[in-house]
């Protein structure tokens, strides 16, 4: 039986409803149907990327119930893990680890979660360290994993803790270890770090691909 276009549609926006409300059982059974209405993994992912753009900026405009974020996290993992075959099978084109983590960062974990299912997508094998920690403590636990990458994600509104974290990557010897692309929303336009910068996910995976390819031996 052919599935049309608004069926397709259709099953997308129930998944993205089941995710914006934290209802995990209901986000796996929409993951499941909108796979079986012909969207690609990719579709899917996007779908889910995009939920938690939602929520992140929801967040940030402090008009989402904080309560809910172990519930939505629950959601989000949840789906994720239906794709968890197609991610295993792409995240060996690069053969490079990659930490990313939030550093202070209202629902960070959250978007780190989604950040590093994106990075395992275009073929990084990518870990989120979850919950938001220091500087230090992200970048040591990166060290242990033996991290080649690193991508926190730091606040939007707080220009001294690009400062921090650059001190913390330059004195800590961590800079003959691994790269860092730290991700910085509203970066100042007098800001200018000697270390790359993304203002956006998009833009650090855009730049970790980039990365990746000159240091992984793959091409294109």
């Amino acid at each position: 039986m052919q599935v049309t276009l608004t069926e397709k549609e259709e099953s997308i926006r129930e998944l993205t409803n089941a995710l914006l409300a934290g209802r995990a059982e209901e986000a796996k059974r929409s993951t499941f149907a909108a796979l079986a209405k012909a969207n690609t993994e990719r579709e899917v992912l996007d779908a889910i990327v995009d939920a938690v753009n939602i929520i992140s900026d929801l967040q940030e405009l402090e008009q989402y119930d904080h309560n809910k974020l172990t519930s939505l996290e629950n959601s989000v993992n949840t789906s994720l893990q239906v794709l968890e075959e197609w991610l295993a099978k792409s995240e060996g084109k690069f053969g490079l680890k990659v930490t990313v983590g939030p550093v202070g960062v209202r629902a960070g974990a959250l978007a780190c979660l989604a950040l590093s299912a994106s990075l395992r997508s275009v073929g990084f094998r990518s870990v989120s360290l979850g919950k938001t920690q220091t500087a230090l403590d992200l970048l040591r636990n990166s060290e242990e994993l033996g991290a080649k990458l690193v991508i926190p994600m730091l606040s939007a509104d707080d220009d001294q803790q690009l400062v921090n974290f650059v001190q913390a990557y330059e004195r800590g010897g961590f800079k003959n270890k691994f790269e860092v692309i730290p991700i910085v929303p509203k970066l100042s336009e007098n800001s200018q770090p000697n270390i790359s910068i993304a203002r956006n996910a998009g833009e650090a995976i855009s730049k970790a691909t980039q990365w990746a390819l000159k240091n992984s031996g793959v091409h294109g």
